[in-house]
């Protein structure tokens, strides 16, 4: 008796469907988050993130695609309307948010992407890693891969697509440096 396969078609079908029905009930508790306070949207956020450090705020209308692949440091303001796209089916790629950062409203953090050298386009995924004391400007975008240092900046609306040095101004599309950051004595770290 042989032993029943699925077929590549069956296959694709079940991972749409399970897919569906995670983001259905993503999007039911996306909803729920928005009518609650920022102090109980704390609890709850630092029960699906890996890890969400202490004096961390997460503005309305903020997005995590697989939470548990994202960890976000101390004293991290999250600004509203930021997208957080994890990686699930392309390896073990994570988010990693360091402390005391600043995301304007709007910005976008991708670990996945998908090969454009296959037209079935799998998906593939890198971690993303944002340093301490990092700024990153509204409307930035951040793709799979990328380190940026501690203390950088990041203009608003850049593209980044390549690793940013620790210190360092960035800005265009793709992201170029532009100079140094240099800090007043008394607010250095």
């Amino acid at each position: 008796m042989s032993k029943p396969t699925l077929s590549a078609g069956s296959n694709v079908r079940l991972k749409r469907l399970l897919f569906g029905t995670y983001s259905f009930v993503e999007n039911l508790v996306r909803i729920f988050l928005e009518l609650l306070p920022h102090p109980l949207r704390y609890w709850i956020f630092k029960g699906l993130l890996a890890r969400l450090g202490s004096d961390s705020m997460i503005d309305y209308q903020t997005y995590f695609r697989y939470p548990w692949k994202i960890s976000i440091g101390n004293g991290v303001w999250i600004n509203r309307g930021c997208e957080f796209y994890g990686s699930m089916l392309a390896g073990n790629a994570h988010i990693t948010i360091g402390d005391h950062c600043a995301l304007g409203p709007r910005v976008r953090v991708l670990s996945a992407t998908h090969n454009y050298h296959r037209l079935d386009l799998p998906d593939q995924a890198a971690s993303v890693t944002i340093g301490h004391h990092v700024w990153v400007g509204a409307g930035a975008t951040i793709l799979p891969g990328v380190r940026i240092g501690d203390g950088a900046v990041v203009a608003a609306g850049s593209v980044v697509t390549r690793d940013v040095a620790p210190f360092s101004i960035v800005a265009g599309n793709p992201a170029r440096f532009l100079k140094s950051r240099e800090l007043d004595d008394e607010c250095a770290i």
